[in-house]
Protein backbone atom coordinates (compact mmCIF):
# COMPACT_ATOMS: atom_id res chain seq x y z
CA UNK A 1 0.00 0.00 0.00
CA UNK A 2 0.91 3.53 -0.58
CA UNK A 3 -0.39 6.82 0.62
CA UNK A 4 -1.10 9.82 -1.86
CA UNK A 5 -2.23 13.72 -1.10
CA UNK A 6 -4.61 15.02 -2.82
CA UNK A 7 -4.62 18.78 -3.68
CA UNK A 8 -8.84 20.35 -3.84
CA UNK A 9 -10.40 20.65 -7.11
CA UNK A 10 -14.13 21.17 -6.45
CA UNK A 11 -15.18 19.44 -9.94
CA UNK A 12 -12.90 16.62 -10.35
CA UNK A 13 -13.26 13.15 -9.12
CA UNK A 14 -11.09 11.51 -6.95
CA UNK A 15 -10.57 9.03 -10.49
CA UNK A 16 -9.41 11.53 -12.53
CA UNK A 17 -7.27 13.42 -10.57
CA UNK A 18 -5.17 10.32 -9.76
CA UNK A 19 -4.97 10.09 -13.35
CA UNK A 20 -3.37 13.07 -14.26
CA UNK A 21 -0.59 12.19 -11.99
CA UNK A 22 0.40 9.27 -13.62
CA UNK A 23 -1.36 6.48 -11.31
CA UNK A 24 -2.88 4.26 -13.93
CA UNK A 25 -5.42 2.35 -11.74
CA UNK A 26 -7.26 -0.67 -13.01
CA UNK A 27 -11.17 1.31 -14.52
CA UNK A 28 -12.24 -1.56 -16.66
CA UNK A 29 -16.13 0.05 -16.61
CA UNK A 30 -14.44 3.35 -17.72
CA UNK A 31 -15.35 5.10 -14.33
CA UNK A 32 -19.23 4.63 -14.41
CA UNK A 33 -18.90 3.04 -10.73
CA UNK A 34 -19.61 -0.68 -11.82
CA UNK A 35 -17.04 -2.52 -12.24
CA UNK A 36 -15.64 -1.76 -8.27
CA UNK A 37 -12.50 -1.95 -9.26
CA UNK A 38 -10.84 1.42 -8.35
CA UNK A 39 -10.83 1.43 -5.12
CA UNK A 40 -9.10 3.68 -2.59
CA UNK A 41 -9.34 3.84 1.45
CA UNK A 42 -9.80 7.19 2.78
CA UNK A 43 -7.36 7.76 5.56
CA UNK A 44 -7.88 11.38 6.37
CA UNK A 45 -10.35 14.15 5.05
CA UNK A 46 -13.71 14.38 3.72
CA UNK A 47 -15.26 13.65 0.34
CA UNK A 48 -18.55 13.92 -1.53
CA UNK A 49 -19.42 10.70 -2.79
CA UNK A 50 -21.63 10.60 -5.53
CA UNK A 51 -22.68 6.74 -5.00
CA UNK A 52 -23.21 6.35 -1.16
CA UNK A 53 -22.82 2.98 0.42
CA UNK A 54 -24.99 0.08 -0.84
CA UNK A 55 -24.80 1.59 -4.39
CA UNK A 56 -21.26 1.03 -4.39
CA UNK A 57 -20.45 -2.35 -6.12
CA UNK A 58 -17.28 -4.51 -4.70
CA UNK A 59 -17.36 -2.43 -1.26
CA UNK A 60 -18.74 -4.52 2.04
CA UNK A 61 -20.00 -2.53 4.32
CA UNK A 62 -17.28 -3.67 7.04
CA UNK A 63 -14.75 -2.18 4.18
CA UNK A 64 -17.31 0.81 3.60
CA UNK A 65 -16.71 1.75 7.76
CA UNK A 66 -13.44 1.43 7.82
CA UNK A 67 -13.26 4.14 4.87
CA UNK A 68 -12.83 2.19 1.41
CA UNK A 69 -14.25 4.05 -1.50
CA UNK A 70 -14.78 3.72 -5.23
CA UNK A 71 -12.34 6.82 -6.39
CA UNK A 72 -14.46 7.08 -9.90
CA UNK A 73 -17.39 8.05 -7.47
CA UNK A 74 -15.60 10.06 -4.93
CA UNK A 75 -15.46 13.96 -5.43
CA UNK A 76 -12.91 15.68 -4.10
CA UNK A 77 -14.05 18.37 -1.46
CA UNK A 78 -11.08 18.83 0.58
CA UNK A 79 -7.22 17.78 0.91
CA UNK A 80 -7.24 14.33 1.65
CA UNK A 81 -5.08 11.48 2.54
CA UNK A 82 -5.71 8.63 0.46
CA UNK A 83 -4.17 4.64 0.49
CA UNK A 84 -3.43 3.31 -2.67
CA UNK A 85 -3.80 -0.64 -3.00
CA UNK A 86 -0.64 -2.32 -4.41
CA UNK A 87 -3.09 -3.98 -6.93
CA UNK A 88 -2.72 -0.48 -9.29
CA UNK A 89 0.63 -1.32 -10.37
CA UNK A 90 1.51 -1.65 -13.76
CA UNK A 91 4.23 -4.20 -14.14
CA UNK A 92 2.60 -6.31 -17.01
CA UNK A 93 3.47 -9.42 -17.35
CA UNK A 94 3.28 -9.79 -21.61
CA UNK A 95 3.39 -12.79 -23.38
CA UNK A 96 5.90 -12.22 -26.91
CA UNK A 97 7.19 -15.27 -27.79
CA UNK A 98 6.61 -16.92 -30.86
CA UNK A 99 7.98 -19.14 -33.48
CA UNK A 100 8.49 -18.56 -36.99
CA UNK A 101 10.64 -18.37 -39.99
CA UNK A 102 10.39 -16.62 -43.53
CA UNK A 103 12.95 -15.67 -45.90
CA UNK A 104 14.18 -11.80 -45.45
CA UNK A 105 12.97 -9.61 -48.18
CA UNK A 106 11.65 -6.28 -46.27
CA UNK A 107 9.39 -3.74 -47.56
CA UNK A 108 12.54 -0.75 -46.70
CA UNK A 109 15.73 -0.99 -47.95
CA UNK A 110 18.77 0.87 -48.25
CA UNK A 111 20.97 1.69 -51.08
CA UNK A 112 24.38 3.42 -51.46
CA UNK A 113 24.99 5.40 -54.39
CA UNK A 114 27.96 7.33 -55.87
CA UNK A 115 26.57 9.71 -58.59
CA UNK A 116 28.24 11.40 -61.47
CA UNK A 117 27.80 15.24 -60.49
CA UNK A 118 26.65 17.78 -62.94
CA UNK A 119 28.65 19.45 -65.68
CA UNK A 120 27.28 21.31 -68.89
CA UNK A 121 27.81 18.06 -70.61
CA UNK A 122 25.53 16.20 -68.14
CA UNK A 123 22.94 18.13 -67.06
CA UNK A 124 20.09 15.89 -66.08
CA UNK A 125 17.83 16.67 -63.19
CA UNK A 126 18.96 15.77 -59.87
CA UNK A 127 15.41 13.05 -59.86
CA UNK A 128 16.80 12.10 -63.21
CA UNK A 129 20.04 11.37 -61.38
CA UNK A 130 18.88 9.33 -59.07
CA UNK A 131 16.66 7.25 -61.17
CA UNK A 132 19.13 6.32 -63.35
CA UNK A 133 20.90 4.76 -60.34
CA UNK A 134 18.17 3.41 -59.08
CA UNK A 135 16.12 1.96 -62.15
CA UNK A 136 12.49 3.42 -61.22
CA UNK A 137 10.72 6.77 -61.16
CA UNK A 138 8.85 7.05 -57.84
CA UNK A 139 9.47 9.38 -55.24
CA UNK A 140 7.21 10.38 -52.51
CA UNK A 141 6.73 13.98 -51.62
CA UNK A 142 7.16 17.56 -52.05
CA UNK A 143 9.45 17.49 -48.82
CA UNK A 144 11.81 14.98 -50.26
CA UNK A 145 12.43 17.41 -53.51
CA UNK A 146 12.80 20.61 -51.24
CA UNK A 147 15.18 18.83 -49.40
CA UNK A 148 17.26 16.68 -52.42
CA UNK A 149 19.63 19.38 -54.07
CA UNK A 150 21.25 20.72 -50.48
CA UNK A 151 21.97 17.05 -49.57
CA UNK A 152 23.57 15.82 -52.70
CA UNK A 153 25.72 18.88 -52.91
CA UNK A 154 26.66 18.92 -49.27
CA UNK A 155 27.54 15.46 -49.44
CA UNK A 156 29.62 15.31 -52.80
CA UNK A 157 27.06 13.25 -54.52
CA UNK A 158 27.50 10.61 -52.22
CA UNK A 159 23.97 9.23 -50.46
CA UNK A 160 21.97 6.70 -49.40
CA UNK A 161 18.59 6.03 -50.72
CA UNK A 162 16.03 4.76 -48.49
CA UNK A 163 13.65 2.88 -50.50
CA UNK A 164 9.99 1.52 -49.94
CA UNK A 165 8.35 -0.69 -52.34
CA UNK A 166 9.93 0.78 -55.59
CA UNK A 167 9.26 4.18 -54.18
CA UNK A 168 12.12 6.45 -52.70
CA UNK A 169 10.96 7.94 -49.21
CA UNK A 170 14.51 9.40 -48.19
CA UNK A 171 18.23 10.38 -49.12
CA UNK A 172 20.97 10.85 -46.75
CA UNK A 173 24.34 11.91 -46.77
CA UNK A 174 26.62 9.44 -47.27
CA UNK A 175 26.64 5.37 -46.15
CA UNK A 176 24.02 4.85 -43.88
CA UNK A 177 23.18 1.43 -45.05
CA UNK A 178 24.11 -0.36 -42.18
CA UNK A 179 21.66 1.64 -39.73
CA UNK A 180 18.08 0.36 -40.89
CA UNK A 181 15.68 -1.01 -38.29
CA UNK A 182 11.82 -1.82 -38.04
CA UNK A 183 9.29 -1.76 -35.13
CA UNK A 184 6.93 -4.96 -35.24
CA UNK A 185 3.89 -4.00 -32.88
CA UNK A 186 0.77 -5.83 -31.28
CA UNK A 187 -1.69 -2.92 -29.87
CA UNK A 188 -3.63 -4.99 -27.67
CA UNK A 189 -6.78 -3.93 -25.51
CA UNK A 190 -5.28 -4.72 -23.01
CA UNK A 191 -1.51 -4.93 -23.33
CA UNK A 192 0.95 -3.59 -26.00
CA UNK A 193 4.41 -5.58 -27.13
CA UNK A 194 6.94 -4.54 -29.71
CA UNK A 195 10.02 -5.76 -31.36
CA UNK A 196 12.46 -3.64 -32.85
CA UNK A 197 14.09 -5.46 -35.92
CA UNK A 198 17.62 -5.29 -37.99
CA UNK A 199 15.83 -5.02 -41.21
CA UNK A 200 19.22 -5.92 -42.65
CA UNK A 201 19.85 -9.48 -40.93
CA UNK A 202 16.50 -10.01 -39.67
CA UNK A 203 17.71 -10.28 -36.17
CA UNK A 204 15.21 -9.46 -33.23
CA UNK A 205 17.16 -6.67 -31.24
CA UNK A 206 14.61 -5.73 -28.49
CA UNK A 207 11.09 -6.61 -26.96
CA UNK A 208 9.10 -3.27 -25.35
CA UNK A 209 5.89 -4.18 -23.34
CA UNK A 210 3.90 -2.57 -21.52
CA UNK A 211 -0.06 -2.20 -20.43
CA UNK A 212 -2.12 -0.21 -22.75
CA UNK A 213 -2.76 3.46 -21.40
CA UNK A 214 -6.44 3.60 -23.30
CA UNK A 215 -7.22 0.98 -19.69
CA UNK A 216 -7.97 4.22 -18.13
CA UNK A 217 -11.01 4.34 -20.15
CA UNK A 218 -12.28 1.24 -19.78
CA UNK A 219 -10.88 -2.26 -20.58
CA UNK A 220 -12.85 -3.29 -23.44
CA UNK A 221 -13.56 -1.48 -26.65
CA UNK A 222 -17.13 -0.97 -26.46
CA UNK A 223 -16.04 1.60 -23.51
CA UNK A 224 -13.41 3.36 -25.33
CA UNK A 225 -15.70 3.53 -28.20
CA UNK A 226 -18.00 5.05 -25.97
CA UNK A 227 -15.79 7.40 -24.76
CA UNK A 228 -14.89 8.54 -28.35
CA UNK A 229 -18.75 9.15 -28.45
CA UNK A 230 -19.47 10.93 -25.24
CA UNK A 231 -16.81 13.11 -25.19
CA UNK A 232 -16.05 15.67 -27.65
CA UNK A 233 -11.71 15.15 -28.05
CA UNK A 234 -12.54 11.19 -26.83
CA UNK A 235 -10.64 9.97 -30.17
CA UNK A 236 -8.31 12.47 -30.32
CA UNK A 237 -7.14 11.60 -26.71
CA UNK A 238 -7.33 7.81 -27.19
CA UNK A 239 -5.31 8.06 -30.25
CA UNK A 240 -2.73 10.01 -28.77
CA UNK A 241 -2.54 7.90 -25.76
CA UNK A 242 -1.14 5.10 -28.08
CA UNK A 243 1.06 7.70 -29.92
CA UNK A 244 2.69 8.87 -26.75
CA UNK A 245 3.27 5.02 -25.76
CA UNK A 246 5.36 4.36 -28.92
CA UNK A 247 7.22 7.53 -28.64
CA UNK A 248 8.42 5.68 -25.05
CA UNK A 249 8.96 2.54 -26.73
CA UNK A 250 11.33 4.41 -28.90
CA UNK A 251 12.63 6.29 -26.70
CA UNK A 252 13.45 2.94 -24.58
CA UNK A 253 15.04 1.59 -27.56
CA UNK A 254 17.10 4.70 -27.90
CA UNK A 255 18.68 4.24 -24.45
CA UNK A 256 18.48 0.21 -24.39
CA UNK A 257 20.51 -0.48 -27.72
CA UNK A 258 22.03 2.45 -28.61
CA UNK A 259 20.57 3.46 -31.81
CA UNK A 260 18.67 6.85 -33.03
CA UNK A 261 15.19 7.05 -33.89
CA UNK A 262 15.76 8.18 -36.97
CA UNK A 263 16.71 4.89 -38.40
CA UNK A 264 13.80 3.46 -37.75
CA UNK A 265 11.99 3.59 -41.38
CA UNK A 266 9.23 0.96 -40.78
CA UNK A 267 6.13 0.44 -38.25
CA UNK A 268 4.01 -2.77 -38.60
CA UNK A 269 1.27 -2.68 -35.99
CA UNK A 270 -1.23 -5.31 -35.85
CA UNK A 271 -4.39 -5.36 -33.56
CA UNK A 272 -8.26 -5.62 -33.49
CA UNK A 273 -10.32 -3.08 -35.97
CA UNK A 274 -11.09 -0.87 -32.88
CA UNK A 275 -7.70 -0.41 -32.36
CA UNK A 276 -6.07 0.00 -35.30
CA UNK A 277 -8.78 2.61 -36.08
CA UNK A 278 -8.22 4.51 -32.59
CA UNK A 279 -4.37 4.19 -33.78
CA UNK A 280 -4.94 5.96 -37.30
CA UNK A 281 -7.72 9.06 -35.63
CA UNK A 282 -10.03 6.76 -37.65
CA UNK A 283 -14.09 7.47 -36.07
CA UNK A 284 -15.19 3.89 -34.18
CA UNK A 285 -18.81 4.67 -33.38
CA UNK A 286 -20.28 2.53 -36.29
CA UNK A 287 -18.71 -0.55 -34.98
CA UNK A 288 -20.64 -0.16 -31.66
CA UNK A 289 -23.99 -1.00 -33.16
CA UNK A 290 -25.71 -2.66 -35.79
CA UNK A 291 -24.45 -3.93 -38.97
CA UNK A 292 -21.53 -2.84 -37.28
CA UNK A 293 -19.07 -1.67 -40.02
CA UNK A 294 -15.61 0.18 -39.97
CA UNK A 295 -14.43 2.91 -41.57
CA UNK A 296 -11.84 0.64 -43.66
CA UNK A 297 -10.56 -2.82 -43.55
CA UNK A 298 -7.32 -1.97 -45.57
CA UNK A 299 -5.40 0.59 -43.58
CA UNK A 300 -3.80 2.92 -46.39
CA UNK A 301 0.28 3.59 -45.17
CA UNK A 302 1.09 6.70 -43.38
CA UNK A 303 3.95 8.48 -42.81
CA UNK A 304 5.56 8.63 -39.81
CA UNK A 305 5.23 12.41 -39.91
CA UNK A 306 1.37 12.39 -40.09
CA UNK A 307 1.35 10.96 -36.63
CA UNK A 308 3.96 13.01 -34.97
CA UNK A 309 6.01 9.97 -33.90
CA UNK A 310 9.44 10.75 -32.91
CA UNK A 311 11.00 8.42 -35.98
CA UNK A 312 12.25 8.71 -39.45
CA UNK A 313 9.71 11.35 -40.56
CA UNK A 314 9.13 9.20 -43.97
CA UNK A 315 9.11 6.37 -42.13
CA UNK A 316 6.28 3.60 -43.48
CA UNK A 317 3.45 2.84 -40.97
CA UNK A 318 1.14 -0.16 -41.80
CA UNK A 319 -0.91 -2.70 -40.66
CA UNK A 320 -1.97 -5.82 -41.83
CA UNK A 321 -5.48 -5.85 -43.48
CA UNK A 322 -8.57 -6.47 -41.34
CA UNK A 323 -11.55 -8.69 -42.02
CA UNK A 324 -15.11 -7.37 -39.85
CA UNK A 325 -16.01 -4.61 -37.14
CA UNK A 326 -14.63 -7.54 -34.53
CA UNK A 327 -12.12 -9.19 -36.51
CA UNK A 328 -8.91 -7.10 -36.78
CA UNK A 329 -5.20 -7.49 -38.26
CA UNK A 330 -4.67 -9.63 -35.16
CA UNK A 331 -5.90 -11.94 -36.27
CA UNK A 332 -5.25 -11.97 -39.73
CA UNK A 333 -1.90 -12.07 -37.84
CA UNK A 334 -2.25 -14.86 -36.18
CA UNK A 335 -3.57 -17.08 -39.01
CA UNK A 336 -0.41 -15.90 -40.70
CA UNK A 337 1.56 -17.07 -38.16
CA UNK A 338 -0.13 -20.84 -38.46
CA UNK A 339 -0.40 -23.05 -41.39
CA UNK A 340 -4.36 -23.29 -41.53
CA UNK A 341 -4.34 -21.92 -45.16
CA UNK A 342 -1.44 -24.93 -46.09
CA UNK A 343 -3.77 -28.30 -46.57
CA UNK A 344 -6.91 -29.36 -46.71
CA UNK A 345 -6.74 -30.42 -42.96
CA UNK A 346 -9.04 -28.29 -41.12
CA UNK A 347 -7.35 -26.06 -38.01
CA UNK A 348 -9.39 -24.27 -35.54
CA UNK A 349 -7.81 -21.28 -33.98
CA UNK A 350 -8.79 -19.72 -30.56
CA UNK A 351 -7.72 -16.35 -29.21
CA UNK A 352 -9.87 -15.88 -26.16
CA UNK A 353 -9.61 -12.05 -24.46
CA UNK A 354 -12.21 -9.83 -23.88
CA UNK A 355 -13.47 -10.25 -27.44
CA UNK A 356 -12.70 -13.94 -28.47
CA UNK A 357 -11.58 -14.34 -31.67
CA UNK A 358 -12.40 -17.72 -33.39
CA UNK A 359 -11.52 -18.93 -36.79
CA UNK A 360 -12.27 -22.53 -38.19
CA UNK A 361 -10.91 -23.66 -41.93
CA UNK A 362 -8.03 -25.15 -44.10
CA UNK A 363 -6.44 -24.54 -47.69
CA UNK A 364 -10.22 -23.72 -49.06
CA UNK A 365 -12.35 -21.93 -46.89
CA UNK A 366 -11.99 -20.13 -43.58
CA UNK A 367 -15.21 -19.05 -41.19
CA UNK A 368 -14.45 -16.68 -38.44
CA UNK A 369 -16.68 -14.85 -35.38
CA UNK A 370 -16.23 -13.02 -32.56
CA UNK A 371 -17.70 -14.23 -29.26
CA UNK A 372 -18.32 -11.61 -26.76
CA UNK A 373 -16.49 -13.21 -23.41
CA UNK A 374 -16.61 -9.90 -21.87
CA UNK A 375 -13.40 -9.57 -19.60
CA UNK A 376 -14.09 -11.74 -16.94
CA UNK A 377 -11.51 -14.27 -18.40
CA UNK A 378 -8.58 -11.50 -18.58
CA UNK A 379 -9.48 -10.27 -14.37
CA UNK A 380 -12.46 -7.71 -14.68
CA UNK A 381 -15.48 -8.24 -13.19
CA UNK A 382 -13.93 -10.89 -11.26
CA UNK A 383 -14.37 -9.36 -7.45
CA UNK A 384 -10.71 -9.78 -6.81
CA UNK A 385 -9.87 -10.61 -10.34
CA UNK A 386 -6.41 -8.70 -12.64
CA UNK A 387 -4.91 -8.98 -15.54
CA UNK A 388 -1.35 -10.54 -15.46
CA UNK A 389 0.60 -8.88 -13.60
CA UNK A 390 3.14 -8.99 -10.81
CA UNK A 391 1.55 -10.30 -8.07
CA UNK A 392 -1.38 -11.96 -9.45
CA UNK A 393 -2.26 -15.72 -8.83
CA UNK A 394 -1.52 -17.23 -12.32
CA UNK A 395 -2.08 -21.26 -11.30
CA UNK A 396 -4.12 -22.70 -8.04
CA UNK A 397 -4.14 -25.98 -6.67
CA UNK A 398 -7.20 -27.25 -4.27
CA UNK A 399 -6.72 -30.18 -2.36
CA UNK A 400 -8.76 -31.94 0.53
CA UNK A 401 -6.27 -30.20 2.81
CA UNK A 402 -6.20 -26.66 1.50
CA UNK A 403 -5.13 -24.38 -1.32
CA UNK A 404 -2.03 -24.14 -2.73
CA UNK A 405 -0.81 -20.98 -5.31
CA UNK A 406 1.91 -19.22 -7.55
CA UNK A 407 2.00 -15.96 -8.48
CA UNK A 408 3.76 -13.94 -11.21
CA UNK A 409 6.84 -13.08 -10.32
CA UNK A 410 7.07 -14.84 -7.10
CA UNK A 411 5.27 -11.86 -5.63
CA UNK A 412 2.87 -11.72 -2.71
CA UNK A 413 -0.85 -12.50 -4.06
CA UNK A 414 -3.07 -9.23 -4.73
CA UNK A 415 -5.88 -10.62 -6.75
CA UNK A 416 -6.20 -13.55 -9.86
CA UNK A 417 -5.60 -13.08 -12.96
CA UNK A 418 -7.21 -15.20 -16.07
CA UNK A 419 -5.27 -18.72 -16.08
CA UNK A 420 -5.88 -18.86 -11.58
CA UNK A 421 -9.36 -17.76 -12.50
CA UNK A 422 -10.12 -20.98 -14.57
CA UNK A 423 -7.71 -22.99 -12.36
CA UNK A 424 -10.08 -22.63 -9.20
CA UNK A 425 -13.45 -22.89 -10.98
CA UNK A 426 -12.64 -26.44 -12.81
CA UNK A 427 -11.54 -27.74 -9.11
CA UNK A 428 -14.38 -25.84 -7.25
CA UNK A 429 -16.32 -27.92 -9.73
CA UNK A 430 -14.05 -31.15 -9.26
CA UNK A 431 -14.44 -31.05 -5.36
CA UNK A 432 -17.69 -30.46 -5.32
CA UNK A 433 -18.06 -26.42 -4.47
CA UNK A 434 -19.87 -25.48 -7.37
CA UNK A 435 -22.50 -27.30 -9.16
CA UNK A 436 -23.07 -28.19 -12.72
CA UNK A 437 -25.07 -25.92 -13.25
CA UNK A 438 -22.96 -22.34 -11.41
CA UNK A 439 -24.54 -22.53 -7.60
CA UNK A 440 -21.55 -22.34 -5.22
CA UNK A 441 -22.41 -24.45 -1.62
CA UNK A 442 -23.54 -22.39 1.09
CA UNK A 443 -21.43 -22.72 4.03
CA UNK A 444 -23.93 -24.85 6.29
CA UNK A 445 -23.91 -27.16 2.84
CA UNK A 446 -19.95 -27.09 3.08
CA UNK A 447 -19.72 -28.23 6.32
CA UNK A 448 -21.75 -31.42 5.64
CA UNK A 449 -20.60 -32.28 2.27
CA UNK A 450 -16.31 -31.17 2.52
CA UNK A 451 -13.21 -31.69 4.35
CA UNK A 452 -13.00 -29.55 7.37
CA UNK A 453 -9.96 -27.17 5.70
CA UNK A 454 -12.29 -26.44 2.82
CA UNK A 455 -15.49 -26.13 4.50
CA UNK A 456 -13.89 -23.03 7.02
CA UNK A 457 -13.08 -21.20 3.62
CA UNK A 458 -16.70 -20.97 2.45
CA UNK A 459 -17.50 -17.79 3.35
CA UNK A 460 -20.22 -15.21 2.39
CA UNK A 461 -20.14 -12.08 0.20
CA UNK A 462 -22.44 -9.51 0.32
CA UNK A 463 -25.54 -11.88 0.74
CA UNK A 464 -24.03 -14.58 -1.51
CA UNK A 465 -21.80 -17.85 -1.15
CA UNK A 466 -17.82 -17.20 -1.47
CA UNK A 467 -15.02 -19.24 -1.56
CA UNK A 468 -11.50 -18.19 0.41
CA UNK A 469 -8.33 -18.46 -2.19
CA UNK A 470 -5.86 -16.68 -0.32
CA UNK A 471 -5.58 -14.71 3.07
CA UNK A 472 -2.29 -12.66 4.90
CA UNK A 473 -1.88 -15.30 6.52
CA UNK A 474 -0.57 -17.06 3.57
CA UNK A 475 1.31 -14.14 2.58
CA UNK A 476 -1.40 -12.66 0.54
CA UNK A 477 -1.46 -8.66 0.80
CA UNK A 478 -5.54 -9.03 1.22
CA UNK A 479 -8.09 -11.64 1.32
CA UNK A 480 -8.44 -13.24 -1.95
CA UNK A 481 -11.84 -15.06 -2.48
CA UNK A 482 -13.99 -16.35 -5.47
CA UNK A 483 -17.59 -15.61 -5.08
CA UNK A 484 -20.79 -16.69 -6.59
CA UNK A 485 -21.33 -13.68 -9.13
CA UNK A 486 -17.62 -14.58 -10.12
CA UNK A 487 -18.97 -18.02 -10.99
CA UNK A 488 -21.98 -16.40 -12.92
CA UNK A 489 -19.19 -14.60 -14.98
CA UNK A 490 -16.96 -17.22 -16.12
CA UNK A 491 -20.36 -19.27 -17.09
CA UNK A 492 -20.86 -16.19 -19.41
CA UNK A 493 -17.90 -15.92 -20.53
CA UNK A 494 -16.98 -19.88 -21.43
CA UNK A 495 -20.27 -20.04 -22.79
CA UNK A 496 -19.85 -17.29 -25.68
CA UNK A 497 -16.89 -18.81 -26.51
CA UNK A 498 -18.23 -22.34 -26.75
CA UNK A 499 -21.04 -20.98 -28.51
CA UNK A 500 -18.76 -19.48 -31.08
CA UNK A 501 -17.08 -22.73 -31.65
CA UNK A 502 -19.91 -24.67 -32.01
CA UNK A 503 -21.59 -22.43 -34.59
CA UNK A 504 -18.41 -22.35 -36.89
CA UNK A 505 -18.48 -26.28 -36.77
CA UNK A 506 -22.32 -26.51 -37.49
CA UNK A 507 -21.31 -23.84 -40.46
CA UNK A 508 -18.42 -25.44 -41.47
CA UNK A 509 -20.57 -28.95 -41.30
CA UNK A 510 -17.79 -30.88 -39.88
CA UNK A 511 -17.54 -32.65 -36.10
CA UNK A 512 -14.36 -32.31 -33.74
CA UNK A 513 -12.93 -35.28 -34.90
CA UNK A 514 -12.07 -34.12 -38.54
CA UNK A 515 -10.15 -30.74 -36.71
CA UNK A 516 -6.33 -32.33 -36.66
CA UNK A 517 -5.11 -28.99 -34.63
CA UNK A 518 -6.68 -26.19 -31.86
CA UNK A 519 -4.45 -23.45 -32.06
CA UNK A 520 -4.12 -21.42 -28.78
CA UNK A 521 -3.19 -17.86 -29.23
CA UNK A 522 -2.25 -15.07 -26.71
CA UNK A 523 -1.14 -14.83 -23.25
CA UNK A 524 -4.28 -16.44 -21.79
CA UNK A 525 -4.18 -19.02 -24.35
CA UNK A 526 -0.20 -20.11 -23.42
CA UNK A 527 -0.84 -19.90 -19.74
CA UNK A 528 -4.48 -21.60 -19.10
CA UNK A 529 -4.22 -25.02 -18.02
CA UNK A 530 -5.80 -27.13 -21.05
CA UNK A 531 -7.29 -29.43 -18.72
CA UNK A 532 -9.38 -27.17 -16.51
CA UNK A 533 -10.08 -24.93 -19.32
CA UNK A 534 -12.03 -28.14 -20.74
CA UNK A 535 -12.81 -29.40 -17.42
CA UNK A 536 -15.75 -26.12 -17.81
CA UNK A 537 -16.20 -26.34 -21.38
CA UNK A 538 -14.06 -23.28 -22.57
CA UNK A 539 -12.12 -25.45 -24.86
CA UNK A 540 -13.51 -28.55 -26.12
CA UNK A 541 -13.02 -31.77 -24.84
CA UNK A 542 -12.65 -33.77 -28.26
CA UNK A 543 -9.64 -31.90 -29.25
CA UNK A 544 -7.33 -32.78 -25.98
CA UNK A 545 -4.63 -33.98 -27.72
CA UNK A 546 -4.46 -31.48 -30.33
CA UNK A 547 -3.86 -27.90 -28.74
CA UNK A 548 -1.21 -26.10 -29.67
CA UNK A 549 -0.25 -22.65 -27.93
CA UNK A 550 1.26 -20.37 -30.19
CA UNK A 551 2.07 -17.72 -28.02
CA UNK A 552 1.92 -14.02 -29.24
CA UNK A 553 0.59 -14.92 -32.90
CA UNK A 554 -0.49 -11.61 -33.61
CA UNK A 555 2.75 -10.37 -32.74
CA UNK A 556 4.45 -12.65 -34.39
CA UNK A 557 2.58 -12.27 -37.56
CA UNK A 558 3.40 -8.64 -37.69
CA UNK A 559 7.33 -9.62 -37.58
CA UNK A 560 6.66 -11.80 -40.53
CA UNK A 561 5.05 -9.40 -42.04
CA UNK A 562 7.69 -6.89 -41.40
CA UNK A 563 10.83 -8.64 -42.49
CA UNK A 564 8.98 -10.08 -45.82
CA UNK A 565 7.07 -7.55 -47.87
CA UNK A 566 5.73 -10.90 -50.12
CA UNK A 567 3.63 -12.17 -46.83
CA UNK A 568 1.47 -8.74 -47.56
CA UNK A 569 0.45 -10.59 -50.26
CA UNK A 570 -0.84 -13.91 -48.20
CA UNK A 571 -2.33 -11.35 -45.62
CA UNK A 572 -4.41 -9.75 -48.65
CA UNK A 573 -5.66 -13.12 -49.61
CA UNK A 574 -6.86 -13.97 -45.80
CA UNK A 575 -8.67 -11.58 -45.87
CA UNK A 576 -10.62 -12.13 -49.07
CA UNK A 577 -10.78 -16.27 -47.79
CA UNK A 578 -12.30 -15.49 -44.34
CA UNK A 579 -16.09 -15.26 -44.13
CA UNK A 580 -17.52 -13.57 -41.11
CA UNK A 581 -20.20 -14.82 -39.00
CA UNK A 582 -21.98 -12.28 -37.14
CA UNK A 583 -22.93 -14.12 -33.87
CA UNK A 584 -25.62 -11.94 -32.25
CA UNK A 585 -27.72 -11.91 -35.22
CA UNK A 586 -28.61 -15.27 -35.91
CA UNK A 587 -31.53 -17.32 -34.46
CA UNK A 588 -29.84 -20.15 -32.91
CA UNK A 589 -27.07 -18.47 -31.05
CA UNK A 590 -29.07 -17.55 -27.73
CA UNK A 591 -30.11 -21.23 -27.44
CA UNK A 592 -26.53 -22.22 -28.44
CA UNK A 593 -25.06 -19.70 -25.41
CA UNK A 594 -27.39 -20.69 -22.66
CA UNK A 595 -26.71 -24.47 -23.53
CA UNK A 596 -23.10 -23.85 -22.92
CA UNK A 597 -23.64 -22.10 -19.68
CA UNK A 598 -23.83 -25.40 -17.68
CA UNK A 599 -20.49 -26.73 -16.64
CA UNK A 600 -20.08 -30.46 -18.24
Amino acid sequence: MKTQKTVVRHDCDLLSWLRERGHHLSSPCGGKGVCGKCRVRILEGKEILALPYPGLRGITLDEWEDGWRLACKTMLDEELTIEIPDSWNTDANVLTSGDYEVTLQPSIEKVYLELPKPSVEDQVSDTDRLHKALSFTGILDLSLLQSLSNILEENEYQVTAVIQDNILIGIEGGDTTKELYGLAIDLGTTTIAGTLIDLNSGDEVGVYTNLNPQKDHGDDVISRISHTIEKKDGLQNLQQMILNELDRMVDFFEQQYDISAKNIYHINAVGNTVMIHLFAGLPVKNIASVPFNPITTNLPDIRAKELGLKVYPNAAVTSLPMIAGYIGADTVACILATDMLEGPGYSLLVDIGTNGEIVLGNQDNLLCCAAAAGPALEGAHIQCGLGGIRGAINKIEICENGISHTTIGNKPAIGICGSGIVDAAAQMLDRGLVESYGRMLLAEEASEKLSAELASRVREYSGKPSFLIASKLQGASTEIFITQKDIREIQLAKAAIAAGIQILMQEMQIKFADVEKVYLAGGFGNYISHDHAMKIGLLPVECKDKIIPIGNAALTGAKMVMKSAMLKKTAEKIRKAARYIELSTRADFQDIFVDNMEFK
